[in-house]
């Protein structure tokens, strides 16, 4: 297992300037607590993955995005998202299209 999800990743190095609206919290998990949560719950959520999602091959899952709607709430073990995706950037269309049926645009 390497040090760091993405070579070189480090909570030092991570830009904070880049995400400012005041709606967005940047938070480090050094011990990869959630993504190994979301990873070992991803057979449960199949049916909701967007259609480029790939295989996650890490021993846990990051650079996804997992989306969930008005008055969702955490809900054990993780809660079901309306579609997630795996890597952000391959997946990021269908991302944009669900926020903005989401935000009704």
């Amino acid at each position: 297992m390497a040090d760091y999800m993405y070579p070189g990743d480090a909570r030092a190095r991570w830009p904070g300037a880049l995400l400012t609206d005041a709606r967005v919290v940047n938070l480090w998990d050094e011990q990869r607590t959630v993504g190994k949560l979301y990873l070992s719950r991803l057979a449960a959520m199949i049916d909701r993955r967007a259609a480029a999602t790939l295989q996650p091959s890490d021993n846990a899952i990051w650079d996804a995005f997992f989306l969930y709607g008005p008055g969702d709430r955490w809900r054990e073990p993780v809660p079901f998202p309306i579609v997630w995706g795996y890597p952000i950037m391959q997946t990021r269309d269908e991302l944009r299209r669900k926020v903005e049926a989401l935000v009704g645009r």
